[in-house]
């Protein structure tokens, strides 16, 4: 059995198709279908079967996944440490997060990594979270950052740790109250996230356990894009703080406070459980653990 061949059929289970798959790995379809056939001939048993217009895979490669998971992990990691040695290459960490943290929470912090570490090479990869888990419990990342939800249990993955964060409300400074209830906001304007999104669950979930109905005029999938709009007076939003807090200070924005409990959300940095960890991958995650999330500087001791 070939790397390649392993990697193809761990995304089979993430993508359930054979063009994207090849798209992913700069492969032919042809070529993967190969790579899936071989394994099948190998181990003596079928390894993905058609469910409409997706494959899915087996019971059987279900229960080979998790051990060929950790397995491309190790062997990514033993590539890493070797090119280290050879010196072509002095090491990279892999990092997968959302793109409003890519924009506003990771640069001060990759920023001090290679203050620290200039050597070393990062690469970030962006996407919703469930890609980022999936790519991480494939061993195509080291370590994700992202606003938590309650992840499904994986065995293969560990939270390392956990910082709060605020999502406040906040308006263009023109005729705005300081502090209200939520009901009190009721004909009032929103801007908030496009349906589906992540913070739009968690703040549609504030909402509702306040029985509140935001009148929204306007959904984007864009925190900055929504941020604007609240600057040109279209209407209030709900952002983090980590996204507002320099406009806030230069009174392009104000804050709302409402009587109700405030809006408390959560970021996880998670990595794999039970896999060999770079050296680059282990010496950014303890970088990371004692970071300051709210003042993006590195905690003094």
């Amino acid at each position: 059995m070939e790397i390649r061949e392993l990697r193809s059929l761990v995304l089979l289970q993430e993508l359930g198709n054979i063009t994207k798959i090849a798209d992913r790995q700069h492969l032919s379809p042809a070529a993967v279908h190969k790579h899936l056939k071989v394994l099948e001939a190998e181990l003596g048993v079928t390894l993905y079967e058609k469910e409409g217009r997706r494959l899915r895979t087996t019971q059987a490669a279900e229960v080979l996944l998790p051990h060929l998971k950790n397995l491309l992990a190790q062997y990514e990691a033993a590539l890493s440490d070797l090119n280290e040695w050879k010196g072509l290459k002095r090491g990279v960490v892999r990092i997968g997060t959302g793109a409003t943290m890519s924009s506003h929470m990771l640069p001060s912090l990759l920023q001090e990594f290679h203050r620290r570490f200039p050597q070393l090479e990062a690469y970030v990869e962006t996407g919703q979270m469930t890609h980022l888990v999936h790519a991480l419990a494939a061993g195509t990342l080291d370590v994700i950052i992202l606003v938590s939800t309650p992840l499904n249990e994986d065995p293969n993955l560990t939270v390392e740790c956990t910082w709060d964060f605020e999502l406040v409300l906040v308006g263009s400074p023109r005729h705005q109250p300081r502090r209200c209830r939520l009901e009190d906001l009721t004909a009032t304007p929103f801007i908030l996230y496009k349906e589906g999104g992540l913070f739009e669950r968690i703040i549609d979930q504030y909402f509702a356990e306040a029985g509140f109905r935001p009148n929204v005029v306007m959904r984007l999938d864009n925190a900055d894009a929504i941020r604007e709009m609240v600057t040109l007076d279209q209407g209030i939003s709900v952002l983090p703080m980590w996204i507002v807090d320099r406009d806030l200070r230069g009174h392009r924005l104000h804050l709302i406070r409402q009587s109700e409990r405030p809006l408390v959300a959560r970021i996880a940095m998670v990595t794999r459980k039970d896999s060999y960890a770079t050296k680059p991958a282990a010496a950014f995650v303890d970088l990371a653990r004692r970071w300051d999330w709210q003042g993006l500087r590195l905690r003094t001791r």
